[in-house]
């Protein structure tokens, strides 16, 4: 699989090397450790089916020799997109047969609060379930990083153990709480860590999850074994969080009151 691997480094190069210098910052590459007799992947670059690069490293991860051999992945790249919107297209991979069965780690770039782009997980402007269908193939996975909301099929694909578990909600937190609070599928799961929506600007009231949801969250079943809990960029208030507090005191509960970054001029006085 290291020849494989080294043969697919070169054929990234000579197809990021084709029309433009090869950049370290912009161009797509492709990082891996070996871990013991299986491997630790880091793809680098664009995530929509335009990019040839991405769409190579895809192919080779849906073969199932290779598929066998990965306990880590990791999606990352610069920050670019377009209309505000970085794409991570992972389509071929969950349509596919291929199985992960030894994946512990996978890991999709998030967003950073100075970037101009949102990196989200989906063909277009929606996720449309492929999160569910991402996870089924993983049934080892523990830590989960991803910058969009899972549907309410990720909470219907049976049990899973999942311990670690990050998440932006990208454009539409798709109830995600909610759906939480009523599930019983992940009842490994240790640590979340949820961010609601970035844009503080444009968003609306109803486009962040409610108080109603967090305190449904807080008291049911499906919360009762998470030890360490983060929530950023919620629209709560003070009061509205040490309610929640209360309500479990058992968990380790952290407010992180981060705002999505604005241009200087385009500030209001």
């Amino acid at each position: 699989m290291e020849r494989e691997l080294l043969e697919l480094q070169k054929k990234i190069y000579q197809e990021e090397s084709q029309e433009y210098e090869f950049f370290i910052e912009y161009s797509s590459r492709l990082f891996f450790f070996p871990v013991g007799q299986f491997y630790d992947l880091f793809f680098y670059g664009g995530g929509n089916s335009d990019s040839e690069s991405f769409r190579m490293f895809l192919e080779f991860i849906c073969k199932q020799e290779n598929a066998d051999r990965i306990v880590s992945m990791k999606f990352g790249g610069p920050d670019e997109g377009a209309n505000g919107t970085k794409n991570w297209d992972f389509e071929p991979v969950a349509n596919s047969n291929v199985m992960f069965p030894n994946l512990k780690r996978f890991e999709v770039q998030l967003s950073d609060y100075a970037d101009h782009n949102c990196s989200i997980i989906g063909k277009d402007y929606y996720e449309d379930g492929i999160i569910a269908k991402l996870l089924v193939k993983m049934p080892a996975l523990e830590s989960l990083s991803i910058p969009s909301a899972p549907d309410k099929s990720f909470f219907e694909i049976g049990s899973h153990p999942l311990q670690d578990l990050r998440l932006q909600v990208g454009y539409d937190n798709q109830n995600f709480i909610r759906n939480f609070a009523q599930s019983n599928n992940f009842q490994s799961l240790i640590s979340l860590d949820y961010s609601d929506v970035m844009d503080f600007n444009n968003a609306t009231k109803d486009c962040y999850t409610s108080f109603e949801d967090f305190k449904m969250l807080f008291t049911s079943s499906a919360f009762s074994l998470v030890k360490r809990f983060v929530l950023r960029n919620s629209m709560l208030n003070k009061e509205q969080l040490i309610e929640l507090q209360c309500l479990n005191k058992n968990i380790q509960f952290m407010y992180v009151d981060a705002k999505g970054g604005q241009y200087v001029s385009h500030m209001k006085k």
